[in-house]
């Protein structure tokens, strides 16, 4: 059996998701999330991307985006640059974490400059126009953009550019037609829930929508002279802003609403004559000044900044962890619904001293949708009943992790006499239980994951990617003894299809336990490595997950607080490791390098996991810096009433069952094409195929 490791591997979803209006939700509260103006970042010719302050102080060169960057633009929360022209590039300001240089978009009608390029859908994905055509593709490069709309909707008489994003996921873009694309007609919006193209404003080009996504500026021909216009999103009370003898063009919001930096000319745009300044118009006085020397800068894009979120969750009285965990994500059964949380259909128990049997139960806990609770072997905690009531309805299942050599028959009749149905998965090893798990899970999973079970790091890993799938999900985790494929992993294997089931290592003992196994079929897989479980975890979420919103991170040295966190978040991002003192490399460097979706880091654990280096690491790579990133302390689970929302399970479970994926070949290879919701980053579309061999 052979392997094919890759550094960048899922995607989110098809265009024809997108199309069908599955991504249009983002994360609540963000849409009215407080946004302050930072820095304007400016083109500056041959010295490529360039920051200025808002008062014309501080002209400084961008270090990590090359000096081909043209029309930049900011991340929702001011963390990173996009900006380019034969190919698009993200990165840092300042310079921390490596550029991200985006994939040659594929599926276009033509070769063509890369330009006006905008986050999309809380920084998901950048929109951008090639060739007249409008193109998405994800914020981290994990697949090449590809075209956003049909034929039908964007045909080849028609050239759209200029887009621009709101917070709620409406774009807006100019639309303008005959030959070489000159004549405008209008500016237009597409809705990505209802995929519905409508004209807004018959005359404009170049709209910029504002932070809050009220307003539009754009720039419409008056007599001789480009100015200024405002107009409310839908269109509507368009008023003209500039009046002055010159051009303004690529106008951009102060992110508080009230100043427009643009380009002015002296004279037409283009012409030899021309002296060329950036300035700020203030909308209440009307009176403009002067941000840049001429020819210092063009294209301004002004920084929004805006908090991002730290959620510590940690146990607290006689509420353990897991106790936390529940709380954090299930409504009380038969209480009044609090807002952001889910209704808990099952549970799981596993014993709270044993790791590695506890592993597979986070991948089922996320498909059962329940939480994963912690009690002795011999009989159930006090903790653990307590929780089971406060948030399982009576008769629900109750699924038992294991034989009775881990949890005892005492423990099942006791979840009985509380009125639950015990359910007791067992296996004659840890191998067997992981295959009993999996097949309680589904009978044809689309992705199995495969770790070493003699530590828990890499199955804690590869269970939450596995209940990434959600909870209609056939996501499912096996276990090996270190190097070795027991016969019941042998056997589950042989009697599914490779040609419609994943196959993912997770670390270097899964690995080689797969390449020496004998199987009655041949099966190709993805190998997931990495020096430590730090990196191994890393890589893992960039294979899996594309432009996530969230992600954990988790004490290296507390598998009881990763069980039990991984279980309510998998559905929502990745699970990473990090040691206490500091924020390890590996999590860190992730986490920055997808700073532009990454709006939340959840940790679950006792404060002592958390120091105050941790948490600043973890608040300067997801945001501009640390100081835009607020923590949100939830003793027991309890979010601080005066906090705006920001739980895990923010949204509905998905409603919609997924495709299975497409076989991995030499020249195809697809996953499932999956409907998301607004927090929930799951696998898609476009990950490569693993080399074809065939097994041993």
């Amino acid at each position: 059996m052979s392997s094919h490791t890759r550094r960048s591997l899922a995607a989110l979803t098809s265009a024809a998701a997108l199309a069908a209006g599955l991504l249009g939700a983002v994360a609540p509260g963000a849409q009215a999330a407080t946004v302050t103006p930072g820095q304007i970042a400016l083109y500056g010719g041959s010295t490529g991307i360039a920051t200025v302050n808002s008062n014309g102080t501080g002209l400084r060169s961008v270090p990590n985006i090359p000096n081909y960057g043209y029309t930049p633009n900011w991340a929702p929360d001011g963390s990173r640059l996009v900006a380019g022209w034969s190919q698009l590039v993200t990165g840092r300001v300042s310079g921390s974490t490596a550029p991200i240089t985006l994939p040659w978009a594929t599926g276009v009608r033509s070769s063509a400059a890369y330009e006006d390029p905008t986050f999309w859908l809380d920084g998901r994905y950048v929109v951008f126009s090639t060739g007249g055509q409008l193109v998405y593709g994800p914020s981290d490069g994990s697949w090449a953009p590809e075209p956003l709309l049909t034929d039908a909707q964007e045909p080849s008489t028609v050239c759209d550019v200029h887009p621009t994003a709101s917070p709620a996921g409406t774009l807006a873009f100019e639309r303008r037609d005959t030959y070489g694309c000159y004549e405008s007609l209008g500016i237009w919006t597409y809705n990505p829930d209802t995929r519905a193209l409508k004209r807004i404003i018959t005359s404009g080009s170049s709209p910029v929508f504002s932070a809050d996504g009220t307003q539009l500026v754009f720039t419409r021909l008056v007599g001789e002279w480009t100015q200024l216009f405002t107009a409310d999103a839908n269109g509507a009370n368009v008023k003209q802003v500039t009046t002055d003898e010159s051009d303004h063009t690529a106008p951009s919001w102060d992110p508080a609403g009230g100043r427009i930096a643009y380009e002015a000319h002296s004279s037409h745009a283009g012409w030899s004559s021309d002296v060329q300044t950036v300035r700020v118009l203030d909308l209440a006085s009307g009176t403009s000044t002067q941000l840049t020397g001429a020819g210092k800068g063009a294209k301004p894009a002004w920084q929004p900044l805006r908090r991002n979120t730290l959620a510590r969750v940690y146990g607290t009285g006689s509420i353990g962890i897991d106790g936390a965990a529940s709380r954090w994500t299930f409504d009380k059964t038969g209480g009044t619904h609090e807002p952001g949380l889910i209704a808990a259909r099952s549970a799981v128990l596993v014993n709270k001293g044993n790791a590695t049997y506890s592993a597979p139960a986070l991948a089922l806990a996320a498909e059962k949708q329940g939480p994963v609770l912690l009690t002795s072997g011999g009989r159930l905690d006090n903790t653990a009943a307590a929780e089971l009531k406060r948030s399982l309805p009576r008769g629900s299942s109750v699924y038992l992790n294991g034989g009775t050599r881990v949890l005892a028959n005492n423990v099942a009749n006791q979840v009985r006499a509380l009125g639950y149905k015990p359910v007791r998965l067992d296996g004659t090893d840890l191998s067997g239980l992981s295959v009993r798990v999996a097949k309680q899970i589904t009978s044809a999973p689309s992705w199995i994951f495969v770790a070493d079970g003699n530590e828990y790091h890499d199955p804690i890993a590869a269970s939450a990617a596995a209940g990434a799938l959600g909870y209609r999900g056939k996501g499912v985790v096996l276990l090996t003894n270190g190097k070795n494929v027991s016969a019941s992993i042998r056997n589950y294997l042989n009697a599914l299809n490779p040609n419609t089931t994943g196959l993912v290592t997770v670390g270097y003992n899964a690995t080689k336990a797969i390449e020496n196994v004998t199987l009655n079929k041949v099966w190709n897989f993805w190998s997931i490595g990495g020096r430590t479980h730090e990196d191994v975890a890393a890589n893992l979420a960039r294979f899996w997950w594309s432009s996530p919103n969230w992600a954990t991170v988790q004490d290296t040295w507390s598998w009881q607080s990763a069980i039990a966190g991984g279980a309510v978040t998998a559905t929502y991002g990745p699970v990473l490791w990090s040691s206490r003192a500091t924020l390890s490399a590996p999590t860190a460097y992730y986490l920055s390098q997808r700073a532009a979706s990454i709006m939340g880091v959840q940790a679950f654990g006792p404060n002592a996991s958390y120091p105050s280096a941790n948490r600043t690491g973890i608040g300067s790579a997801i945001a501009a810096s640390s100081a835009w990133t607020t923590t949100l302390w939830a003793a027991g689970g309890a979010l601080p009433t005066t906090s705006a929302t920001a739980r895990s399970a923010q949204l509905s479970p998905l409603t919609a069952a997924p495709a299975k994926p497409s076989a991995p070949s030499a020249s195809s290879a697809s996953g499932a094409a999956r409907p998301t919701a607004a927090l929930a980053v799951v696998p898609g579309e476009h990950l490569p195929a693993p080399d074809s061999h065939s097994a041993r």
